[in-house]
């Protein structure tokens, strides 16, 4: 239904006079008339008396009238809801996250995202970094952070944040009497780290150095996320590489160690479509250069 012709319809319903009606609606009165004919025209009914004393409504108008109310108010919001869909200022993002992102990055992105796009949900989902590539490609997800670099050359990844492993050891290891520990220190040792899939090419890069000091580790004991290795290494099964000091979680018998020397890093990298220029993606890519800058 014709958008002028309801506004046409409620000035004339509201001031019950022609001449200021359609001063109102900025069109002359004879082109208001033509509007209000067509309208009945269209409906097929009678929705105004008119003579040269008086306009009044019929029953009918008088039920139209509420309707068209209702009608432009709807249209109106129908039209701001698009624009902001548009801008990106509401709806949803679903977003893989590695678990060390989910410690790491992740609720300071979060709150920055929020206070900047208060209406726009987020949905997130635990996934390693393949899993993430994986569904970027299917488009189940629009953002992903994981551990660059990443296999599929398609997608676009901004490494945000670059932090030390440390060390969690059992109180009752020898080693926790030392202040600082070196990947040479750590040859005798079982070792308890994530599982290779997580990130394939940090787990070698962490095998490579312990090989440059002179060493394999003898064993390799697989465990996710980082509670899971706090437990074990509280336990005295082995020494566990945690991300930076945002993972060092309070447990009876666990203790944290600085590596010195050679020291295998963790990245973290936002990943999305290259061709993605949704606004709220722009908005939350900045968010997570924003946190990145305060993660060493």
């Amino acid at each position: 239904m014709d958008r002028r012709r309801l506004e046409c319809f409620l000035a004339l319903a509201e001031e019950l006079h022609f001449h200021r009606a359609a001063a109102r609606c900025h069109m002359t009165q004879p082109a208001l008339s033509q509007q209000l004919r067509m309208l009945e025209a269209y409906l097929q009914v009678q929705l105004v008396y008119r003579n040269k004393r008086q306009v009044s409504l019929t029953r009918s108008g008088e039920v139209f009238l509420l309707q068209t109310r209702k009608l432009l108010r709807d249209m109106d919001q129908a039209m701001e809801l698009t624009r902001r869909t548009d801008k990106g200022e509401i709806g949803q993002l679903a977003i893989g996250l590695t678990a060390t992102a989910l410690y790491i990055v992740f609720p300071e992105i979060l709150r920055i995202f929020a206070q900047r796009l208060p209406e726009v949900g987020v949905i997130v989902h635990e996934m390693t970094t393949a899993e993430q590539e994986d569904a970027l490609r299917a488009g189940t997800i629009q953002l992903g952070i994981g551990h660059p670099p990443l296999d599929d050359p398609s997608l676009a990844c901004r490494t945000i944040a670059t932090t030390a492993f440390n060390i969690v050891l059992s109180e009752s290891n020898p080693l926790a009497k030392r202040k600082t520990l070196t990947l040479r220190d750590l040859a005798g040792e079982q070792f308890i780290i994530f599982p290779r899939k997580v990130g394939p090419q940090l787990y070698d890069r962490i095998i490579s150095l312990c090989q440059e000091a002179g060493f394999s580790p003898k064993v390799i004991l697989e465990a996710s996320p980082a509670q899971s290795i706090i437990a074990l290494a509280a336990a005295n099964l082995g020494i566990g590489f945690i991300a930076s000091e945002f993972q060092r979680l309070v447990r009876p018998g666990a203790t944290y160690r600085k590596l010195e020397g050679p020291t295998p890093y963790l990245s973290l990298g936002v990943a999305h479509h290259a061709d993605d220029t949704s606004p709220a993606v722009q908005v939350f890519l900045d968010a997570a250069a924003a946190v990145g800058k305060t993660v060493r």
